[in-house]
């Protein structure tokens, strides 16, 4: 018996082997295939034969080859094109790098539009050795470009794209990493030649399709989310969404910057939409969706998002990876005379990695989208789900205590809440019924609000260091933690020796940018002001403009790249939470946000774009369950009903801004502006907002949103793991919901068996 069991196991190892030996020959035989393409590439370029209009335009499917697998994916290459298609094993759902050829008959554009939507990688390029620079956009088929050293690599492959006529060869890879396909552009061996690359943008038709006959849209990363719906009917010029990852750069800025303080929102002048706060954008077409979140190079990159009808009739969207940025360059010593150029000699150096997510059949939608989103980060930051301290929602309570009023010759102080009034306020508060409370402190220091870059002790009028001591004692013995606010980002009142023209941050023409401070300057203070942070005993600190702004620095001493002002950034929230315990970061990017222990203020609009079909909570369903966010204070609302819903439907935690005086003589104060936050006139709001918001929120503080609908132009219905429903009615009319009525501009909670 033991015979036969030893005589079959050496078939079935020899069966093994020689199937092992056979996958092996296949697979190496399939590389060399590829490997004489690219050889002959080498020499014949992809854009040398002219094609006439048609099918033969686009890479034959049938010649492409597998190049890497995995349970789930088959990543398959055109040696031809170095076009790639990933194909879902399960179900045969294909992604393509290049638009959809089912529909290429019917695309009408020609010329250089016609080879942009053909070519793999686009470009922006100029001759900066001229007087007069005009970029220009190209592709590698318009320039008969060619692909060489095309090799395999572990999970993909890699290739160099040449551009003998000018002068350029940018290196890529592609790989295929469990349910992503990761693209990148490598920097160390990108050439240029004479002219200057502006920007690159490396398959920018992946996923692009034509709106007849599809259901989808592009998701864009406006504000907290906007979607961008495919319409037959659209005609939109040359309408497009284009914005930079995390703002503008302040270096770059060819207009004033905002101030930070004196709106709390603040936009830049020369821009009405809403900032980016995370590296994302995806789309979605029927049962086929992806979600792309850039990574290395993220902060140099645009979105770009086209809707049919602007220079095709495909709706696309990519990222735009920048290498040089147009600046003001100053002419005189007074200042009042410039003109706008580009630095030939300076190319932004990093790799450019974007890594698509091809999501499930079941999650091709933006909560699908966001979902992934939040594992990423899970993954990345090793976040994990918050433990509420209580089952009701916590309040969040904002106490100004002072600021300056523009004087004649001098400003004055403007008290508005003394550690004194601030201890009666909390206590009045909680007496009331609001039992979870979180308070942010902010205008405390010497001067008052405008008083930024460096601590100065607590204001003498305010209560000073033991009236402040006394305060956060006092919140101790009701359980809640205080957190006082910093902002480092400008120094108005010369903290720590400043002097803008030796620490100031200064735009890449050399000009010191309005009194903010260089980051190795501040990273200097920080560590200053540490022991004095520490001996009040708060709880933490709340974050302002670090986090929030990102920005290169051209400052001679200290100046840093816009991808090292992230990293030092970093540094700075890490250390603070490791000497300060907790860190709220208010509106933080999101190469800051997974850091902090909370968001203050997280963006929840969008810029509403003619071609912008409605907002989504993206960034909510991304970070409840693991961050705690607010959305503005409840008593700044202008719509209050309205946008009371509205942080409902986004699962914000409520808050309020409150003073202890009145709210008379408040609107004299230079960097503040308030409705009225006199907490004598909104105590009983509050308490009735308050135990609204616990009933509806407070069992789903550690939850996450699975989904989000958009039940009609009006309606919305948010859903948790624990199956609650929160369903938000905008309308003037009655909604019927699955039976159940929900009025109107009101909302109607469901619980996970259905019943309200």
């Amino acid at each position: 018996m033991r015979g036969y069991i030893r005589r079959y196991y050496k078939i079935g190892l020899t069966l093994l082997v020689l199937l092992g030996i056979t996958a092996y020959v296949a697979t190496n035989l399939q590389i060399e295939t590829i490997h004489r393409q690219a050889q002959k590439l080498a020499t014949n370029s992809p854009g040398a034969e002219k094609v006439n209009p048609g099918p033969a335009e686009l890479p034959d499917e049938s010649t492409f080859q597998t190049v890497s697998e995995n349970d789930r994916f088959r990543l398959k290459l055109d040696a031809k094109t170095a076009h790639f298609l990933v194909e879902d094993k399960k179900d045969g759902r294909i992604w393509r790098s290049y638009p959809d050829p089912a529909q290429w008959a019917n695309e009408k554009v020609g010329s250089l539009w016609r080879t942009h939507l053909r070519s793999p990688i686009m470009l922006q390029f100029a001759d900066l050795t001229t007087g007069k620079i005009q970029p220009r956009e190209t592709n590698l088929l318009e320039e008969r470009g060619t692909i060489r050293n095309l090799q395999m690599v572990a999970g993909g492959f890699r290739l160099t794209f040449d551009i003998p006529s000018k002068e350029f060869s940018i290196p890529v890879e592609v790989k295929l990493e469990k349910d992503s396909v990761v693209t990148r552009i490598l920097d160390s061996d990108l050439q240029e030649g004479n002219l200057s690359l502006m920007w690159i943008r490396l398959y920018p038709f992946f996923g692009a399709e034509r709106s007849e006959g599809q259901q989808g849209y592009m998701f864009i990363p406006d504000g907290s989310g906007a979607l961008i719906q495919y319409d037959p009917g659209s005609i939109n010029g040359n309408r497009v969404y284009q914005e930079p990852v995390y703002g503008h750069d302040f270096s770059f800025q060819l207009t004033s910057l905002p101030i930070p303080g004196i709106n709390p929102t603040p936009q830049a002048t020369n821009n009405l939409r809403h900032k980016i706060f995370a590296p994302v954008f995806g789309a979605k077409n029927e049962n086929r969706a992806f979600l792309a979140v850039l990574e290395e190079g993220a902060e140099y990159a645009e979105i770009v998002a086209s809707p049919a009808g602007a220079f095709s009739s495909y709706n696309w969207v990519t990222s735009q990876w920048n290498y040089r940025l147009k600046f003001r360059q100053v002419t005189n010593r007074e200042r009042n005379l410039s003109f706008e150029t580009y630095d030939k000699n300076e190319r932004f150096r990093s790799d450019r990695t974007a890594r698509y997510f091809l999501l499930d059949r079941s999650a091709s939608d933006y909560s699908g989208m966001a979902q992934r989103f939040r594992s990423y980060l899970m993954d990345v930051y090793k976040l994990t789900k918050v433990k509420p301290k209580s089952s009701h929602l916590p309040m969040d309570i904002i106490v100004v205590g002072g600021d300056s009023a523009k004087g004649l010759l001098w400003d004055r102080y403007i008290k508005a809440t003394s550690t004194s009034e601030a201890m009666r306020l909390l206590q009045r508060l909680y007496g009331l019924g609001i039992d979870n409370m979180t308070v942010r402190y902010w205008g405390w220091q010497k001067g008052g609000f405008g008083e930024t870059g460096g601590l100065t002790k607590v204001d003498s009028r305010l209560g000073g260091d033991k009236g402040m001591k006394d305060f956060i004692a006092f919140a101790h013995s009701l359980d809640i933690p205080v957190y006082m606010r910093l902002d480092y980002t400008r120094n108005t009142t010369g903290a720590g020796g400043f002097f803008s023209r030796i620490h100031g941050l200064r735009s890449k023409g050399g000009n010191p940018i309005e009194k903010f401070a260089s980051l190795p300057f501040i990273n200097r203070i920080v560590n200053e002001d540490i022991p004095y942070l520490q001996s009040l005993g708060m709880d933490g600190v709340e974050l302002h403009g670090i986090g929030e702004y990102l920005s290169s620095d051209y400052n001679s001493r200290s100046g840093t790249s816009r991808d090292e002002s992230t990293r030092l950034q970093q540094s700075i929230i890490e250390k603070l939470r490791e000497t300060q315990g907790k860190v709220i970061g208010y509106r933080p990017s999101f190469f800051a946000a997974p850091l902090v222990d909370g968001v203050a203020s997280l963006e929840d609009d969008y810029s509403k774009d003619l071609f912008t079909a409605t907002g989504v909570p993206f960034l909510q369903i991304a970070l409840h369950g693991l961050i705690p966010y607010t959305a503005k204070p409840s008593n700044e609302r202008d719509e209050y009903q309205k946008q009371f819903l509205h942080d409902l439907e986004f699962g914000s935690n409520p808050s309020y801004l409150f003073t202890g005086s009145d709210s008379s003589n408040l609107k004299y104060m230079q960097h503040l502006s308030f409705f009225n936050p006199s907490y004598k006139d909104w105590e009983q709001a509050a308490v009735q907002e308050y135990l609204k918001f616990s009933e509806a929120l407070g069992d789903v503080q550690d939850q996450f949103i699975v989904n989000h609908r958009i039940l009609s132009s009006e309606v919305r219905e948010t859903t948790y793991e624990n199956g609650k429903r929160i369903v938000v009615n905008y309308g003037v009319t009655s909604y019927s919901y699955n039976g159940m009525s929900v009025p109107p501009k009101n909302y109607l909670v469901v619980r996970g068996g259905g019943k309200p």
